[in-house]
């Protein structure tokens, strides 16, 4: 129950982190440029998704290595 608790709280900084990265790159980094704001906001949102991607592929690589300790 511990390793699952401690997988979570991993994914849980994963997307964390990358949901700060995607702020700072839709809103802190578009309210000190105005010329790139466009594509700012998009990078943010490419990083919110790449977060998403990272936390999807985390839980995937876990459930592999699950199977191969079980097998």
């Amino acid at each position: 129950m511990s390793d699952y608790v401690a997988d979570g709280a991993r994914i849980a900084a994963i997307l964390l982190i990358w949901g700060l990265i995607a702020a700072f790159f839709s809103y802190g980094v578009t309210e000190l440029t105005s010329s790139f704001e466009r594509i700012f906001a998009q990078l943010g949102k490419a990083m919110a998704v790449v977060g998403l991607l990272n936390a999807f592929l985390y839980i995937l690589y876990r459930t592999v290595d699950y199977w191969h300790e079980t097998a």
